[in-house]
């Protein structure tokens, strides 16, 4: 087992870029597309140019929480038909219209602020007409000196809201996205060295059939997990990324996620003749499993019952669900137990069947010599 590891790390040393180019990738696409609105929900903003609009604007902007981007009305309605996660408000003088495809919680509570803005401003037009505008300020500063009520707010089931962190969603995402590749291509190498004839001059050479698949998995399993802790690191101590306390948690899941990853892609190599076959199935697949795993929009969003159906196939679900309950939801590994459990069952049983096939094949490739 150990020549297999040197084996492995000479050629990993040799072509280091393919490693080299997920690790960058996950890195440039996370902070790229995470930090494009700086973690606050990004909304898209339509005004008439009215007076009340450009109110109702700037209570917004003092609101804080979102990172507001201003778009004519056609740009707005043309952005809506085109991008589900967008979120937009439409500002008119007497009414508003908000585009999202989902009702979420944090959508309400973007309807209730602007509610709050338009009902704030329309007040302070009555007072200023009846009394003008001494009479205003007057109950302005008895309003903040002498507060009625202290309001807060808080969800009866937290189970049941929808929160949404940019940062993490693109970091748990692409990192979980990139390093089905790696994993995968490192796995592709016990097909090759069968197809090669390399797999049975190292069994002649009296290395069990035990040693060289756990040399070979076990090379592969920790370079996926070295490529996901390198990333999580760099974005939680080199770039401050808040992960709600939730980081060796979050890393924990990595751990599973790669040992899943790496079954399926032992599944995937047992079914195929050639390298190339893997490869193409695995580029078709990884990109499929992350549309319906949530990997590039959270599936809040998606409405299509189908779709949210087929969720249950994808590896990149059980972890990204379970990545986020750690840290947006503050929760504990009692909240994530069946994503985990059902990773480490998918997991053994991928491994099983895929180890009992290749044997199979080449018990068949001797028979026919």
């Amino acid at each position: 087992m150990k020549g297999i590891w040197i084996a492995r790390f000479l050629n990993l040393k040799r072509k280091p870029v393919v490693l080299i180019m997920m690790t960058v990738m996950t890195l440039v696409m996370a902070y790229v597309v995470g930090s494009s609105s700086n973690g606050k929900m990004s909304v898209s903003v339509a005004v008439d140019g009215t007076e009340t609009t450009q109110a109702v604007l700037e209570k917004l902007k003092e609101e804080g929480g979102y990172s507001l981007i201003e778009i004519t009305a056609e740009e707005l309605q043309q952005k809506a038909k085109k991008d589900i996660r967008m979120v937009g408000i439409g500002l008119k003088e007497n009414s508003y219209t908000i585009y999202s495809a989902s009702d979420s919680d944090s959508v309400r509570n973007l309807s209730l602020r602007i509610e709050s803005a338009y009902s704030d401003i329309s007040f302070k037009k009555q007072v200023i007409q009846v009394g003008g505008v001494e009479a205003w300020k007057d109950i302005e500063i008895s309003l903040q000196e002498d507060q009625a009520f202290h309001i807060q707010t808080e969800a009866m089931d937290e189970s049941e809201v929808f929160r949404y962190d940019n940062a993490l969603q693109s970091l748990f995402g692409f990192t979980l996205f990139f390093v089905f590749y790696t994993v995968s291509i490192n796995v592709q190498f016990i097909l090759e060295d069968k197809r090669t004839g390399v797999w049975n001059r190292l069994k002649l050479a009296s290395v069990s059939k035990f040693q060289l698949y756990v040399g070979h998995l076990s090379f592969s399993y920790i370079i996926g997990l070295l490529q996901v802790m390198l990333v999580l690191f760099v974005f939680r101590y080199v770039l401050g990324t808040n992960m709600y306390g939730g980081f060796w948690k979050v890393g924990i899941i990595a751990a599973i996620y790669v040992l899943l990853v790496m079954a399926f892609s032992v599944f995937v190599i047992s079914l195929v003749k050639t390298v190339s076959q893997s490869s193409i199935i695995i580029s078709l697949v990884a990109v499929a499993f992350a549309m319906i795993g949530g990997a590039y929009w959270p599936l809040e969003i998606v409405q299509s019952q189908a779709l949210l159906t087929m969720k249950w196939i994808s590896p990149i679900y059980y972890a990204m669900e379970s990545m986020k309950q750690v840290t947006v939801y503050e929760g504990t590994f009692g909240s994530i137990w069946t994503y985990v459990s059902m990773m480490v069952v998918i997991a053994i049983v991928l491994l099983i069947v895929g180890i009992s096939l290749l044997e199979k094949r080449t018990e068949r490739y001797h028979s026919s010599e």
